[in-house]
């Protein structure tokens, strides 16, 4: 871009179309590369914390990898009555056939605490 008055200037017009075009082209790349580095933090973040927001009486779990006939089909946390609970969940048949689902809740775990003894060593969380 020129830095004396051009024709354009005089005229009322403080850009020219070339130069708009050039100062459009590196907005639109500086704020690709904001987008881009937003992105990436929320990216970074989000191994930090939960990627949904946690609402009360709601428990999100996720499926798991039985490891044995006795570890749970889901596992999760969530909130109940505004305290926070693990969950799991097996998908499970009675002695007819019919298939039934049951659910354990359970207090969290303190993270820097040495855990104790889980009442149910299958459950993975």
């Amino acid at each position: 871009m020129e830095n004396h008055v051009s024709k354009h200037q005089k005229n009322g017009v403080l850009m020219n179309p070339q130069d708009i075009e050039e100062w459009k082209q590196d907005y639109d790349n500086a704020q690709g590369w904001a987008n881009e580095e937003n992105l990436n933090q929320r990216r970074r973040d989000e191994g930090k914390k939960m990627a949904y927001d946690q609402k009360d009486n709601e428990v999100t779990l996720w499926q798991q990898e039985k490891k044995s006939e006795k570890s749970p089909s889901y596992s999760g946390k969530g909130l109940v009555n505004g305290k926070e609970v693990r969950a799991a969940l097996w998908n499970n048949t009675d002695k007819n056939g019919k298939t039934y689902l049951k659910v354990k809740f359970e207090e969290p775990r303190d993270q820097g605490a040495t855990p104790a003894p889980a009442s149910d060593p299958d459950i993975p969380f």
